[in-house]
C-alpha cells in the first residue's frame, strides 16, 4: 500500500472549513428569527459571527501550505476553471471569508470597534481617510439580517464543497458518491451548533434555557439527518460494484472499523444524540419542562465536535487507501 498523499493538514482543513460554515449558518439562523424586531437569539448569533471567520482562515492557510509551493497560490485566482472543484472552491472560500468578516464587524459593539481601530499603528491609521474611519466605526447592526441571508448559501456551499473536493476524485471508490458531500454538510452544521453551545456554556454570562433549547433542537435535527445519510452510504456501498464493496471493507472489519464505528458513529453521533434527547425527555413526554445539565451538555457538544473531526480523518485516510487496494 502506498503512503497517503493527503494527511492531517487536509483533515484539519476540511474540518476547519466545515466548522466555519456551521458557525456562520447557525449565527445566520439565530439572526433571522426575530422577536420585537430584534434577533430572538442574539448571543448565539453574536458568538457564531465572532467565531466564523477564523477556522476557515486557518484552514485555508493550511491548504496553501500543503500545496508545496505556497507562494504561488495566487495564480489559482487568475486561471478560473468552472469544471474544477478546486478553482470554484477557492473563490467560494474567499467570498465566504469576506462575508463572515463583515458579519463579525456588524456584531461588534461600539467600544469593541473603537478598540480594534485604536490598535492600528498610528502611521497607518493617519493615512486612512477620515470618511473611511468614520464608516468603519458606524453601527452596522441594521445589516445583520441581510448578511445572514448572504451567509446562508455561502455557508452551505462551503460545507458541501469540503465533501465535493473528495467526491470529485473518481479513482477513489470510497469517496465517489454525492452522499459524501451531504454527510460533510450536516456534520459541518452540527459541529457549528455544538461549538456555539460549548462556548456559551464556558462563557461567564448566564446561559439562557431558550438558547440551549434552540441549539439542542437544531443539533438533534442535524445529527439525525447526518445519521440517515450514513446509512444510505453504507447500504449503497454494499450493493455497488466490487471496487466500492472492497473500499467499504476498510470500515467494515478493516483498519478503520473501530475509528468509524466507535469514535464517529458511536461517540460522535449516537451518544450526543441520546444525551440531547434525554434532556428533552420531560418536555416531550409532557411530564416536566426542559432542563439543563451543564456537564451533559458540554459532553454532548464536545463529542459532536470530535465526531466531526473523526469523520474527516476516516474519509481522508480510508479514501486514499481504497484507491490502492
Amino acid at each position: 500500500m502506498h503512503e497517503p498523499v493527503w494527511e492531517f493538514l487536509i483533515v484539519n482543513y476540511l474540518f476547519l472549513g466545515g466548522l466555519s460554515a456551521g458557525l456562520c449558518f447557525v449565527s445566520g439562523l439565530a439572526s433571522w428569527f426575530q422577536e420585537d424586531g430584534q434577533s430572538a437569539f442574539p448571543r448565539i448569533a453574536r458568538w457564531g459571527a465572532l467565531l466564523a471567520p477564523w477556522p476557515v482562515s486557518l484552514g485555508s492557510a493550511l491548504l496553501i501550505f500543503d500545496l508545496g509551493k505556497p507562494l504561488r497560490f495566487w495564480k489559482l485566482f487568475f486561471h478560473f476553471r468552472w469544471q474544477s472543484p478546486m478553482s470554484i472552491g477557492s473563490w467560494l472560500l474567499v467570498l465566504f471569508t469576506l462575508v463572515s468578516l463583515v458579519n463579525l464587524w456588524a456584531w461588534l459593539e461600539q467600544s469593541e470597534r473603537q478598540g480594534l481601530l485604536a490598535r492600528i499603528p498610528e502611521r497607518i491609521r493617519s493615512r486612512i481617510p477620515a470618511q473611511v474611519r468614520a464608516y468603519l466605526d458606524r453601527d452596522a447592526s441594521a445589516w445583520r439580517r441581510t448578511l445572514a441571508m448572504a451567509g446562508f448559501p455561502l455557508a452551505v456551499g462551503v460545507g458541501i464543497y469540503t465533501g465535493v473536493l473528495l467526491g470529485a476524485v473518481q479513482a477513489r471508490p470510497f469517496w465517489n458518491t454525492n452522499l459524501v458531500a451531504q454527510m460533510f454538510l450536516f456534520s459541518a452544521l452540527s459541529s457549528g451548533a455544538a461549538t456555539i453551545l460549548l462556548v456559551r456554556l464556558l462563557d461567564k454570562e448566564a446561559m439562557d434555557l431558550k438558547e440551549v433549547r434552540f441549539l439542542y433542537t437544531l443539533d438533534i435535527v442535524l445529527i439525525s439527518l447526518e445519521f440517515f445519510i450514513v446509512l444510505p452510504y453504507l447500504i449503497h456501498g454494499e450493493l455497488s460494484v466490487l471496487a466500492v464493496r472492497e473500499a467499504l471493507a476498510l470500515i467494515l472489519g478493516g483498519p478503520y472499523t473501530l475509528v468509524f464505528w466507535g469514535l464517529f458513529l458511536g461517540a460522535g453521533l449516537l451518544i450526543p444524540l441520546a444525551i440531547e434527547v434525554y434532556e428533552f425527555k420531560p418536555l416531550l413526554t409532557g411530564k416536566g419542562t426542559f432542563h439543563l445539565n451543564p456537564r451533559l451538555a458540554m459532553a454532548a457538544a464536545s463529542l459532536v465536535i470530535l465526531g466531526g473531526y473523526t469523520l474527516r480523518y476516516v474519509f481522508v485516510f480510508a479514501g486514499q487507501a481504497s484507491g490502492f487496494r
